[in-house]
């Protein structure tokens, strides 16, 4: 009989990488492969904008994606993805995600993907490295869904590793690392961790003037279902959202980075 069953090192894995490069002026370089691509849509924002696609539909197991963006002097550009990227079931070994980002002087880059959405059975081991200059401003929004609440799923088999760095004028300024493994059953439950939510963010701004927007931060976070709270040290702002569902978290976010940013999100995040 024959046997149509694919060994875990004979399955099809994604593979996918983009380079973008802007000056002051636009776009100076752009290397695109595999199934990761780049979109420049129009926009009538004071800021150029740049789509991220997945164009394999999600990941799983063994796939590789990377994202390389440098932002030159005087340069401004925000990235974001097309829609949730979907980690899937893995039958071999996780998924692998890096992320490198570089900042020249008096550069702004914000960096706001839309949400990672783990499933049950899922593996991703992600990275976030940032170079940036002394006069560079940083802003980084990463959001994790465990499972979809409308679809009654509860991860009890996940394994993740996020790993964010930070250097600033070649200075290690913000180091921080997620780690979840088999098996989560009531691990996530308690204060101490999650107290049972599905859905978190974390939202950093690094700038000269950091810590002087604490306050308006402060003001204009969530008072209600979903959980939040921001701080600021050295030149960053750090803030943490927590909520029950994706849904709710999306709607806060929404506002947030609305009033905080001072202009709407890039279109995608409408549709």
């Amino acid at each position: 009989m024959l046997d149509l069953v694919a060994r875990p090192e004979e399955l099809q894995r994604a593979r996918g990488r983009v380079e973008v490069g802007y000056h002051a002026e636009g776009l100076k370089h752009l290397y695109q492969s595999g199934c990761c691509k780049a979109l420049f849509p129009k926009s009538f924002q004071t800021i150029d904008e740049v789509v991220l696609i997945n164009s394999s539909g999600g990941v799983t197991g063994g796939d590789h994606l990377a994202h390389e963006v440098e932002v030159e002097r005087d340069a401004a550009l925000c990235l974001t993805s097309q829609t949730a990227e979907r980690i899937y079931r893995s039958v071999s070994g996780a998924a692998n995600i890096s992320n490198t980002l570089r900042l020249g002087n008096s550069s702004r880059l914000e960096w706001l993907p839309q949400e990672t959405i783990l499933f049950e059975g899922s593996a991703l081991e992600r990275r976030l490295d940032v170079e940036m200059a002394e006069s560079a401003t940083l802003l980084a929004l990463e959001t994790l869904i465990l499972g979809r609440k409308a679809m009654g799923e509860t991860l009890e088999n996940v394994a993740l590793r996020d790993h964010w760095r930070v250097r600033r004028g070649g200075r290690l300024i913000y180091a921080d690392a997620l780690r979840l493994e088999t098996p989560l059953a009531g691990r996530l439950a308690s204060k101490a961790t999650l107290d049972g939510c599905q859905a978190l963010s974390t939202l950093l701004h690094v700038a000269p003037d950091a810590e002087q927007h604490l306050d308006r931060a402060q003001e204009i976070l969530p008072n209600g279902v979903v959980e939040a709270s921001a701080s600021a040290w050295d030149g960053l702002l750090s803030v943490r959202f927590l909520a029950p569902d994706a849904q709710l978290l999306r709607r806060e976010l929404i506002s947030f980075l609305k009033q905080f940013r001072g202009r709407d999100l890039p279109r995608v995040w409408h549709m």
